[in-house]
């Protein structure tokens, strides 16, 4: 089977419109503030429910959120992208887990990201969000890493550009547990 060029044009363009939405995650767990806005176009639209107006107004609102959140984690899967010369219509199913500091709490909720995106000069952004939510649970938070065997210091994840992915990958130390992943009990 020989791949056309015009099917390796859009193969690269599916990976590209992943890679974008991949940004996002990591920006918004980090709290990645330029890296968020890199993902959007600056006349970009976002409808996140609770935010509705521009990409990178979005992406200064999550910042508000530092100090209401311990941790959180976007987990994305069934990315479709429909390619249409120079948008895309992207469906992205998403997992959020939120880790509260006040109340005591975690957040779960799913839904989908539906995504125009545009490319310019080569590169594809965000130029339309909503967010589409399908459910929500929220739990008392009850860490306990004794079960797992997980170290006091080991690789924590950190909401700021402290997170070891911002590490040098061959060789960074560990780093102590943050106060809120101790067990009641400790």
């Amino acid at each position: 089977m020989t791949i056309s060029q015009a099917q390796m044009a859009a193969l690269h363009d599916k990976q590209c419109l992943y890679e974008n939405m991949m940004q996002y995650c990591r920006g918004a767990d980090r709290l990645d503030i330029d890296l968020i806005k890199s993902t959007y176009w600056p006349d970009s639209f976002d409808d996140h429910g609770s935010y509705v107006g521009d990409g990178h107004g979005w992406a200064d609102a999550i910042f508000d959120y530092r100090g209401r959140l311990h941790s959180c984690n976007h987990h994305v899967t069934n990315v479709l992208s429909e390619i249409e010369g120079n948008r895309a219509k992207r469906e992205s199913m998403f997992l959020g887990v939120a880790v509260f500091t006040e109340p005591d709490v975690t957040f779960f909720h799913g839904g989908r990201y539906r995504d125009l995106c545009e490319k310019r000069d080569g590169e594809w952004k965000v130029l339309r969000r909503t967010c589409i939510w399908d459910w929500s649970d929220v739990r008392k938070t009850a860490p306990n890493w004794d079960i797992s065997g997980v170290p006091y210091m080991s690789n924590w994840g950190l909401r700021s550009a402290e997170d070891p992915i911002y590490k040098d990958w061959f060789d960074s130390p560990p780093t102590a547990r943050p106060a809120f992943h101790h067990a009641a009990h400790e």
